[in-house]
């Protein structure tokens, strides 16, 4: 008599799927904060203790990505790594701009249509007058944010979910994902029920155009670079403009 197997993995029914990656979303959160519960101990300076947090939270999205891996048998090659090519490398730099300028197009219709946005613990530091903390995320976000979120979120998840839907669908539930995973930082930051939804639906678009670049590429290097990035480049304009004392609120938002 047939079974089917526990593995998770080989399972292709839907609602088995989105159960697993919600459920990969959530172990992703849990790790974050229990890895970044020593910094709590530990006497660190304002800036200093910002920075090992968001590593160490980071590092919780590595874990439950490898956690995944380990659980379903799946080697590194589940993740379609690969080293880019000059045409890769053209698509990254072509991928940064796009985000970019859908950032900007996405904030000036929300300011148009008078909608209010949110903002995170970096804004926060931001205006408390910690600005080195936005030059170091310049290059964290290359080496630390764009490689630890996209591991999960478009290596395992959304291949994941690709296993059991088209591809449309499983760059879209996985940007649901991504999206909520950002509402804890962004309610704390701003507790304004209308600005987070505002800035999850901007972060949620920004997730779908990551999602089609993996789709398209299918190599993780590709978002993962343009992911790290686009983050560099606003933290960059941010420190910029944060130190004349030219951005507003709503200018340096969401990141």
């Amino acid at each position: 008599m047939s079974h089917q197997s526990a593995n998770p993995d080989q399972s292709s029914n839907p609602v088995v799927r989105v159960g697993v990656a919600t459920g990969l979303t959530v172990l992703g959160v849990v790790l974050s904060v229990l890895l970044s519960i020593p910094v709590l101990v530990v006497s660190l300076g304002v800036t200093a203790q910002f920075v090992v947090a968001l590593i160490l939270s980071e590092l919780g999205f590595v874990a439950a990505a490898l956690v995944f891996l380990r659980a379903t048998g799946n080697g590194l090659d589940y993740l379609r790594l690969r080293m880019p090519d000059s045409r890769a490398l053209g698509i990254v730099l072509a991928g940064t701009f796009v985000l970019f300028a859908y950032r900007l197009a996405a904030i000036v219709a929300a300011q148009q249509a008078g909608l209010p946005l949110a903002g995170n613990s970096v804004t926060q530091l931001a205006e408390e007058g910690v600005l080195t903390s936005l030059l170091l995320l310049v290059p964290l976000s290359i080496l630390v944010i764009g490689p630890a979120e996209e591991l999960l979120f478009r290596g395992v998840i959304q291949s994941y979910l690709d296993g059991a839907f088209s591809r449309a669908p499983a760059v879209v539930l996985t940007s649901v994902l991504f999206a909520l995973v950002h509402l804890p930082t962004t309610w704390v930051a701003t507790p304004d029920a209308l600005a987070v939804t505002v800035t999850l639906a901007i972060l949620f678009g920004l997730s779908i155009l990551l999602g089609y670049l993996f789709v398209w590429t299918d190599n993780l290097v590709v978002p993962i670079l343009v992911h790290g990035l686009y983050d560099a480049l606003l933290f960059g304009i941010a420190y910029v403009t944060l130190s004349s004392g030219a951005m507003n609120e709503s200018g340096a938002m969401a990141f």
